[in-house]
């Protein structure tokens, strides 16, 4: 007996490998899909729930994400009865591949359990296998592994939990004198409504449609009242059991202190549906959305007919189609369209009840597929006892190909590269400190609501990295209020986030109060993010470069630049530019590093004549930024001038050190004497070029580029005397 449960669970695991095969020949770089999807928050949810365990708070409670408000949770797709086995492989495989273990793990428990209830309901072994693969490979899986959804995998427990009270049911016939067995076996139903629940608060809902005519109609089909009265009872003990486990163990003392002010419903018309009609006998098409396929249909009206007109009259049979219209008639949607006429569907009265907040009736797609897949599989039982052992098994193959082409099988799933690992955030983990991380640009959403967008949303994947508290990020049900007033309200976050126009004098007395009091250790900024042909990536790097005394650029990687704020207790390492010789400083403009120097009016770095350059001119002024040793230096620029010739006057600290004529025939090197005194201390050196005017190419008639150009530089060296 446990060899053929090994059996049937390393068969199923198989499936599940081969169901995402392309998916696991490239997991060490790759992701599913290829837009930004759930995994961001997911990912999360288990780093903070280990964080949460190992630092005596509560996992439905936090200010983590969208910093500073507290969140409540308990609405928000945890996922959390999946986290065991992410801690378990977090450590030794990484965090993405730990939730791909969960996808592996969930896609073979669904087949086993399914094929075991399957059995269960007298369906034969050969087809109970069929059964269970369309289960365990069926759209909605794949849906949830395409984007992410790993609250999305716990189908499984609506077939667990009916073979468990049958199991009940069965004792209460044949061991009805073993008070404790029925207990034991209510408790474990209990353990499985509380493993549901934290699995995700939609399956209770959806449950209802088929485990609560389950329970009646084993009910009934108990002999006499007094068994039905000691079934009832395990029952009560059951629900009673769950709801402590969800009390003490779970959400349900956080879902009865929800706040709902300020959640915003999703409008019944854009809730996500199984599109009619193709949704219901179109091929599956994760770019269109949900589908029951080409087959699942079709076969259950031709099981009904056999049955219709061989006046078959097994109730088990009749008791399974009967469960199927009415999930059928929710999964298409408040409304379809026939032609060009809508119709208002029960859905409706469903979103209404619940105020809005389910809203995704694709979702019953599942509750469709369950009591469907059990009356063909009863019907086709009775059919295949007609034909021989090896006509079943041809008839079977024919179905496991049909099965694997209607569910994509064979297509390679459309992939991603996994996000880019950054090692300052690597460096953040490390340190002891509590502080709030700032990503910018920032962005934020709930289910329904979104300020920024969602690639700026899933810098909280790097929250699992650093594990400190930031404001980027999404929570499923939460108050807009903590997240809405960053789209305008909020000078400093809001012009961070592009959404708003730069107060200097406003951001600089918010910054000064956050960084102490929020505490604020970096702020990370995600160039790849910023539009780079305007003025605010230039804007941003030039006036948190300005701010000497509260902000300082200690890393660079990639298109990240992260600035580590005055209140952190490492204090920061003096902006020095490299030492490229002995007594030689350089700034290599176009450079990775440079931007820790430079301030407002430089441009992008762009390659001119096979150099890496930029262009300044933005402003009426440029600066830079460096830190030296005392003593006296000579500054060398190399510059050209853009179109003509230009005067340019360099200015130390609010006075002039030189002046220079420079030439737009190629570049030239400029040379400034700098006296020991005009260095001092060499902390915080502010060096200023001022030139006579700009032009821009279009207003030259040379092309369509209308930034305003005045020099080109490639390089700023410092020579000690």
């Amino acid at each position: 007996m446990l060899k053929r449960h090994i059996v049937l669970l390393a068969t199923f695991f198989a499936i599940s490998c081969l169901s995402m095969y392309w998916l696991l020949l490239n997991v060490t770089t790759m992701m599913p899909n290829h837009i930004v999807t759930d995994y961001y928050h997911f990912n999360w949810n288990f780093w903070w729930i280990r964080h949460a365990l190992t630092h005596g708070m509560s996992i439905y409670q936090t200010n983590y994400v969208m910093f500073p408000f507290t969140s409540n949770l308990a609405l928000h797709t945890l996922a959390a009865f999946w986290y065991p086995i992410w801690a378990l492989f977090e450590p030794l495989v990484g965090s993405m591949i730990a939730i791909v273990v969960i996808y592996i793990a969930a896609y073979t428990i669904s087949g086993y359990v399914f094929f075991r209830f399957l059995r269960a309901e007298g369906v034969s072994h050969k087809l109970a296998f069929v059964g269970s693969v369309v289960f365990e490979i069926s759209p909605i899986m794949f849906v949830a592994l395409f984007y992410y959804d790993v609250n999305l995998l716990g189908w499984f427990w609506i077939p667990l939990l009916m073979l468990i009270w049958r199991r009940l049911a069965k004792h209460v016939i044949q061991d009805a004198s073993s008070r404790l067995s029925g207990v034991l076996w209510s408790l474990l139903l209990a353990a499985c409504v509380w493993g549901m629940v934290l699995t995700d608060l939609q399956y209770p809902l959806l449950a209802l449609f088929i485990v609560v005519p389950y329970g009646l109609r084993t009910l009934w089909e108990l002999p006499d009242w007094s068994a039905r009265l000691r079934l009832g009872v395990y029952g009560v003990v059951a629900v009673a059991g769950s709801l402590l486990l969800l009390w003490f163990l779970g959400p349900l003392q956080y879902i009865l202190s929800f706040n709902s002010e300020g959640l915003v419903a999703t409008p019944a018309d854009k809730a996500v549906t199984i599109p009619f009609p193709w949704g219901f006998i179109g091929v599956f098409d994760p770019a269109r959305g949900i589908s029951l396929g080409i087959v699942l249909l079709p076969a259950l009206l031709l099981a009904l007919i056999w049955n219709l007109r061989s006046r078959y009259r097994n109730n088990r049979h009749w008791f399974w189609i009967a469960l199927v219209p009415v999930p059928l008639v929710l999964g298409a949607g408040a409304y379809i369209m026939i032609g060009e006429t809508r119709i208002t569907m029960p859905y409706v009265w469903l979103y209404q009840l619940f105020g809005g907040l389910f809203r995704f009736p694709e979702r019953f797609a599942p509750i469709i597929l369950i009591p469907a897949l059990v009356y063909i599989l009863l019907t086709l039982t009775l059919l295949l006892r007609r034909v021989s052992h090896h006509t079943q098994l041809i008839l079977v193959a024919m179905l496991m190909v049909l099965v694997f082409i209607d569910s994509r099988v064979f297509i390679p799933m459309i992939l991603q590269p996994l996000p880019r690992h950054y090692d300052f955030y690597e460096a953040m983990g490390e340190e002891p400190y509590e502080y709030t991380v700032v990503e910018v640009p920032n962005g934020a959403r709930s289910g329904e609501v979104i300020v920024g967008d969602d690639a700026q949303a899933a810098l909280q994947f790097y929250g699992v990295t650093h594990g400190k508290r930031m404001i980027n990020g999404l929570i499923s049900r939460v108050n807009i209020g903590h997240f809405w007033y960053l789209r305008t309200d909020d000078a400093l976050l809001s012009w961070l986030g592009q959404r708003r126009f730069l107060e200097p004098e406003v951001v600089e007395a918010q910054l000064r109060d956050r960084i102490y009091n929020w505490p604020i250790g970096y702020i990370v900024i995600h160039r790849d993010m910023i539009w780079q042909d305007g003025p605010t990536m230039q804007e941003i790097l030039g006036y948190f470069n300005s701010l000497l005394d509260l902000l300082c650029p200690v890393w660079v990687e990639g298109d990240a630049v992260v600035y580590r704020t005055s209140w952190h207790p490492d204090g920061c390492p003096p902006r020095t530019p490299p030492q490229t010789a002995p007594g030689e400083y350089t700034i290599d403009i176009g450079a990775a590093h440079d931007v820790r120097f430079i301030g407002w009016g430089w441009h992008y770095v762009e390659e001119v004549g096979g150099l890496s350059v930029r262009w300044v001119g933005e402003y009426p002024t440029t600066k830079f930024y460096v830190d030296l040793p005392p003593g006296s230096y000579q500054l060398s620029l190399s510059a050209q001038a853009f179109y003509r010739d230009r005067n340019l006057e360099v200015w130390l600290n609010g006075r002039v050190i030189g002046k220079a004529n420079v030439s737009s025939n190629g570049l030239s090197t400029l040379k400034f004497d700098l006296a020991a005194d005009d260095i001092g201390s060499g902390q915080n050196l502010t060096f200023e070029l001022i030139y006579d005017g700009t032009n821009s190419a279009k207003e030259l008639g040379i092309s369509d580029n209308d930034r305003p150009l005045a020099l080109m530089l490639d390089w700023v060296k410092f020579n000690q005397k």
